[in-house]
C-alpha cells in the first residue's frame, strides 16, 4: 500500500504500532454513455468509451480499494484494466450499480460481501455495499463500504434520513475495532445535510468537484490523509477521486514464551512441551520430525503411563 514513493512496512514497528496506506478511489463510469447503451453517444461506440475508462485507471494507479458507481459489469472493468490477477470484486444485484474491488494481495474478505437498503429515487433502490477484509499479515481489519446516493435526498429531513440510513448500515454490520473506509458517488454536496451528518459520525476525507462536490471518502474518525485529489474523469462526467490514508493497528500477538525451568540438556524432557513433534534441538530449541535436519538433539520421552486400579 503506497502512493508515489510512500512506501508503508506493514512488518515495521512504528510507535509500537503497525503502520498501513491503504490508497482509495472512487469512480462514477457514466456507463449508459461511455457503453453507448442507446446509442446516444456515438464518440463511445465499439468499444472507445471503455478503452478510454482502461486507461484512466490504470492512470491513477496503484489503488488498494475502489469503489464505483454507474458501473453494470465490474467484472469487465476490472478485466479491461489488467487488475484480474490481483483484484476481487463484488458484484451485486441487477440494478445496484455500485459495486466495489479491492487487492487480494493486501486483503483477505472475511465477511459480507454484502447490501443494505438506505433509500429509493426515481431510478429505483440506492444501496449501500460492503465487505470485512483483514490486512493480510496483521489482525487490523477494515469496513469497506460503497454506494451510489439517491437524487434529491440531500436537506431537511430526507438528508437526515439518508445519512441515519447510512450510519446505522455500517454500525450494524462494522466491529468495534474496524476502520472505516466509505466511498462513493452520494448525489450531495458537503455542504448539505445527508454530508453534514455523515461527516460527524466519519471522517470526511476527500471530495471532488463533480456535481457541486458529489463524490466523497470517508473513513473512521482519527485517520490521517497523507495525500488526496481529483483527476479528470473522462470519458466520464465525473472526476476520479483518490486519497491515501494512514492509520495505525495493534501489533501482532506475541508468540507464547518458552516454557521456563527446562532441564538442561540433553535431558531436555520438560522443553518438549514447546514442540510439536518428538525430535528438539537444545542449541537453537528448533523443534523437528524425525529425519530432518536440525541437529541430533534430545527426544520427548514417552508420557508417563498411570495405573489405574479397579
Amino acid at each position: 500500500m503506497r502512493y508515489n514513493s510512500h512506501v508503508c512496512l506493514r512488518r515495521q514497528r512504528y510507535h509500537k504500532q503497525w503502520c498501513w496506506w491503504p490508497e482509495v478511489v472512487t469512480y462514477n463510469l457514466y456507463w449508459w454513455c461511455v457503453s453507448d447503451e442507446y446509442g446516444n453517444c456515438p464518440q463511445f461506440k465499439d468499444g472507445k468509451g471503455f478503452q478510454q475508462l482502461y486507461a484512466r485507471i490504470q492512470q491513477n494507479g496503484p489503488f488498494d480499494l475502489i469503489g464505483f458507481q454507474e458501473c453494470d459489469d465490474v467484472g469487465k472493468i476490472i478485466s479491461g484494466t489488467s487488475l484480474a490477477t490481483s483484484f476481487e470484486y463484488y458484484t451485486p444485484t441487477k440494478g445496484n450499480d455500485a459495486p466495489m474491488a479491492w487487492s487480494h494481495t493486501k486483503f483477505r474478505a472475511i465477511d459480507g460481501p454484502g447490501t443494505v437498503w438506505i433509500a429509493k429515487d426515481k431510478y429505483g433502490n440506492r444501496n449501500m455495499n460492503w465487505v470485512r477484509l483483514q490486512v493480510i499479515g496483521s489482525s487490523s481489519i477494515i469496513f469497506f463500504a460503497n454506494t451510489h446516493g439517491p437524487l434529491d435526498q440531500c436537506g431537511g429531513s430526507p438528508g437526515e434520513t439518508v445519512a441515519s440510513n447510512y450510519i446505522n448500515a455500517v454500525y450494524s454490520h462494522k466491529q468495534p475495532n474496524d476502520m472505516v473506509v466509505f466511498t462513493g458517488d452520494f448525489n450531495c454536496g458537503s455542504n448539505q445535510d445527508t454530508i453534514k451528518k455523515l461527516a460527524e459520525a466519519f471522517e470526511l476525507d476527500a471530495t471532488d468537484s463533480s456535481y457541486n462536490g458529489a463524490d466523497h471518502i470517508f473513513s473512521s474518525g482519527g485517520v490521517k490523509i497523507l495525500w488526496k485529489g481529483s483527476s479528470v474523469g473522462a470519458p466520464s462526467d465525473h472526476q476520479l477521486l483518490k486519497a491515501v490514508l494512514e492509520s495505525s493497528a495493534p501489533s501482532p500477538p506475541s508468540p507464547p514464551s518458552p516454557p521456563t525451568g527446562c532441564p538442561v540438556p540433553p535431558d531436555n524432557g520438560g522443553c518438549c512441551i514447546s514442540c510439536s513433534t518428538n525430535h528438539y534441538c537444545p542449541s537453537n530449541k528448533g523443534c523437528y520430525s524425525t529425519g530432518e535436519s536440525g541437529c541430533a538433539g534430545g527426544y520427548c520421552p514417552a508420557p508417563a503411563v498411570e495405573e489405574v486400579l479397579v
